[in-house]
């Protein structure tokens, strides 16, 4: 099984994928929104700064100082929200598409579904065709008694 293929034509993939860049496109222009304020205020204050008295222009720069702060922790913010929201956005998707292909092989008495990505895994395995514990066995007893030729 592909499971790139499987992910790229899964409709409920495509749904949560067109949600996730509508979500991120939000915030987007929010952060536009915020920075567009703050380059604004800084051309206000450059255009007017002359006007200003020493006092009165430390206080705008202090103002708009903390507004670039605001800016740029707002940006940093969003981008994580970012990365959590694709993150969880893909571990809901491989939960659903890994629950169906354990259902599906039960349903159609297939021990084991090889999925082929990037790394290479195995989709689905029956509990009958698990080793684990004859190898820690093989393990254990190779390590008290040595290897044997």
């Amino acid at each position: 099984m592909n499971a790139q293929t499987v992910l790229e034509n899964y409709q409920g993939f495509k749904e949560a994928q067109d949600l996730f860049e509508i979500k991120t496109k939000e915030m987007q222009d929010t952060f536009e929104k915020q920075k567009s304020t703050y380059e604004s205020k800084s051309n206000e204050l450059e255009i007017i700064s002359e006007k200003l008295s020493n006092e009165e222009r430390i206080v705008k720069k202090g103002e708009l100082e903390v507004l670039k702060a605001k800016t740029i922790q707002l940006g940093k913010a969003i981008e994580q929200k970012v990365v959590a929201q694709e993150e969880e956005l893909l571990q809901g998707v491989y939960n659903k598409i890994n629950d169906f292909v354990k259902r599906y092989a039960e349903t159609h008495d297939i021990d084991l579904i090889e999925g082929i990505t990037n790394s290479g895994n195995i989709m689905y395995a029956s509990d009958a065709i698990d080793i684990t514990q004859d190898i820690i066995e093989g393990l254990n007893k190779e390590y008290v008694e040595g290897i044997k030729e």
